[in-house]
């Protein structure tokens, strides 16, 4: 796979020499760079991803039009992308041509947007934090195997006995977050799944599942996701 500091180069009309002057690399490792000669060190790519303004995995040559989750996240939130430009200090231009792939933000963007949305880096860009995703894991073990739960949130401080199971859901809805499902639907599959283990049918399931939804609001929603995610801050923190 090649590279596309070669294309960035010549796009933004610079020699290799005045490229190198810019970045502070030698003409001639730089030449290797692009020829795929040589291979940079990640702080090196980092550099380079700064000063021609694009992401590390986009110089390195991979699929530029990769959807990110900024759109989706900044309409979930209810903020205009003229908003969203006011607060990060970007401009208009810059965040649509983000939404839309046209072009990519550099890392110190990427870190700047996940910060202002709560989310991780990896999650925003579209991808799967499988680091994250091993701390959801390792909590539901946690509590699986703990009868005294504790959840503490910004408003308030939970000590729950036998609550496992409410703190296991609220673990498994940020998982179906960081995995991009859609927890409703995910949500009433699982109540339909339940209604037939307890043998319900007829208007007796439809009743069931229509009361178990009203729970799963998006206040609700919101809220679990808050107490899962203090849950691993506090187990993460043991």
């Amino acid at each position: 796979m090649e590279n596309r500091i070669k294309e960035l180069r010549q796009k933004n009309n610079l020699t290799l020499e005045k490229t190198g002057e810019k970045v502070g690399i030698a003409k001639n490792t730089l030449s290797r760079y692009e020829s795929g000669k040589r291979e940079p060190k990640l702080e090196v790519w980092q550099k380079l991803a700064d000063f021609f303004d694009v992401s590390v995995p986009y110089i390195q040559g991979f699929d530029e039009h990769r959807p990110n989750r900024i759109k989706k996240l900044r309409q979930l939130k209810k903020v205009s992308q003229g908003n969203l430009a006011k607060v990060t200090g970007l401009t208009n231009q810059a965040i649509s041509q983000y939404e839309n792939g046209k072009r990519n933000p550099n890392e110190k963007v990427w870190q700047q947007l996940a910060d202002y949305f709560d989310v991780s880096v990896p999650y925003l860009k579209g991808e799967i934090d499988t680091e994250y995703l091993g701390k959801i894991i390792k909590t539901i073990y946690l509590v699986a195997c703990n009868k005294r739960v504790v959840i503490k949130t910004k408003k308030e401080s939970i000590i729950a006995e036998n609550d496992r199971l409410i703190a296991i859901t609220s673990l498994l809805l940020l998982m179906f977050k960081e995995l991009n499902l859609d927890h409703k639907s995910e949500s009433r599959e699982a109540f339909e799944k339940n209604a037939s283990l307890l043998g319900l049918s007829g208007d007796e399931k439809v009743d069931y599942i229509k009361k178990a939804s009203v729970s799963a609001t998006e206040e609700n929603y919101m809220y679990d996701i808050e107490c899962a995610k203090a849950l691993i801050d506090f187990y993460d923190n043991l």
